[in-house]
């Protein structure tokens, strides 16, 4: 009896140490333009259920929107992530242009090419496969930008996909008509993503327009002490364009909110298609979902959404965790 109970506590404390493994993720991001990138990435630095392994940043101009990641995580003491510029094109939908506002928050010295040590700054579709190839376990990929590094990296290394969990995202739209940025920004690397025979959960705007911040919530924001929160203040207040009534929708901070804590969400399986032949702010990009019972694809259908918020706050308003 006594062996036997023995036997049981060491299972139990096995068990309590796998649990508190915290979960290898990549972050690819377009940082820069919604403020909901930053406030993702700073959730993200934030949950201890997370190993952050490395960020790649996708769209143009991507010098600046490496400077705004390495800045975070300057802010956040996580300067041991590694950041790898990833594409600044999508695959064939027409070019972006156009500046990365929230860049305007940093000092001229907090530029890339002075503040940034090489070693930490890579090419991102480099950084993308060589982080999940070496890994020692499957690295889960979270995506809350078009997915054209993804798509890419997946087309480049066959063997990346052994070396994936799974891909969280926040693209789409599924359950009205619509289209929804990320997805219309690349529709084609949309389309090989939630193609790929791996594992996908999507947090799409049906649920992530659920989670608004409230005026209370900015005022946490523009009352905090803290040069961390004070950062992510000022990158609100650029993005409110002069509109101090404007409030941030957690978009992207979701989909990091639903790879920590999965049962923020209830999802749906099945298949989603990309529209890519259509019309440009009609039909191109739209997201089609089908479901049923044997899908790869999990697609959210709902939130708790007052959960969700308060989960995001109680994190991103405090100091730098240790």
């Amino acid at each position: 009896m006594r062996s036997k109970l023995l036997a049981t506590l060491i299972l139990a404390t096995l068990s309590i140490g796998a649990a508190a493994q915290p979960i290898p993720v990549f972050l690819d991001t377009d940082i820069g333009d919604d403020i909901d990138d930053a406030l993702a990435l700073a959730l993200a630095l934030q949950s201890p259920e997370l190993q952050v392994l490395g960020i790649s940043t996708v769209l143009q101009d991507g010098p600046q929107r490496a400077a705004l990641v390495w800045h975070i995580l300057q802010l956040y003491g996580r300067t041991e992530i590694p950041v790898g510029i990833g594409a600044e094109q999508p695959l064939l939908a027409p070019p972006r242009s156009g500046p990365v506002r929230q860049a305007a928050a940093l000092r001229p010295q907090d530029a890339i090419d002075v503040a940034m040590p090489p070693l930490r700054r890579r090419n991102g579709l480099e950084l993308l496969i060589d982080t999940c190839l070496h890994a020692p376990g499957k690295v889960t990929l979270v995506a809350y930008g078009p997915l054209t590094n993804i798509a890419l990296a997946l087309r480049a290394e066959p063997q990346l996909r052994d070396h994936i969990q799974r891909i969280v995202l926040m693209n789409g739209v599924f359950f009205r008509p619509g289209l929804e940025y990320n997805t219309m920004m690349d529709p084609e690397a949309s389309a090989i993503v939630y193609t790929s025979g791996l594992p996908v959960t999507a947090v799409g705007l049906d649920v992530t327009m659920q989670c608004q911040l409230s005026p209370e919530h900015l005022r946490q924001f523009s009352a905090s002490p803290l040069e961390n929160v004070q950062f992510l203040w000022k990158l609100i207040q650029i993005w409110q364009s002069g509109d101090p009534g404007r409030r941030p929708i957690l978009h992207d901070p979701l989909a990091i909110a639903a790879t920590v804590k999965p049962a923020l969400i209830g999802t749906v399986a099945g298949a989603v298609t990309v529209e890519t032949k259509g019309t440009p702010e009609q039909t191109y990009g739209m997201t089609v979902f089908r479901k049923r019972a044997a899908g790869l694809v999990e697609v959210a259908q709902e939130v708790s959404s007052t959960a969700a918020v308060e989960f995001f706050m109680n994190r991103v308003v405090a100091p730098p965790r240790k």
